[in-house]
């Protein structure tokens, strides 16, 4: 009986090793990195965002190939003009796709960058904007057929 128990526990043990290898192994990127430290300010700065009035307007859809992204960014119902706006996009099963695009403004409010989706599948996207008085992001999963 103790040999079997012992087997168990080594069978056990080699279990428990593996399943932690491949965890490590095949992290699917769907964890931010610092979340911690992202998150540590969530509620500052959504209390800054609603006293701004700030509305962050995300595009409708995407489609395989290139796209034309437009993101328009209103404080109190005005363009807000001259921020650093960020545009990531990412497929959720391969990394290597991963790419982060700086936005232009091509008319008051209005930031514009072309991405390029090569594949269909489920899409992480993120919109970064920054200026002295904020930085927030905003993120979502699309699905591409």
């Amino acid at each position: 009986m103790k040999i079997f128990l012992y087997t168990m526990y080594a069978v056990f043990l080699f279990a428990m090793g593996t399943g932690f290898y491949v965890a490590y192994r095949s992290a699917e990127g769907l964890v931010e990195d610092n979340y911690y430290e992202a998150a540590y300010d969530y509620f500052t700065t959504k209390a800054i965002e609603d006293s701004l009035d700030l509305e962050i307007v995300l595009p409708d859809s995407f489609k395989k190939g290139n796209n034309v992204v437009e993101v328009a960014v209103y404080v109190q119902g005005e363009p807000l003009q001259q921020v650093s706006v960020s545009f990531f996009a990412g497929n959720v099963s391969k990394r290597s796709y991963d790419a982060q695009h700086d936005m232009v403004e091509s008319s008051p409010g209005v930031y514009r960058t072309e991405v390029s989706i090569p594949f269909a599948g489920k899409w992480f996207m993120r919109v970064d904007v920054a200026n002295e008085t904020i930085k927030t992001s905003r993120r979502w999963f699309t699905e591409i057929k």
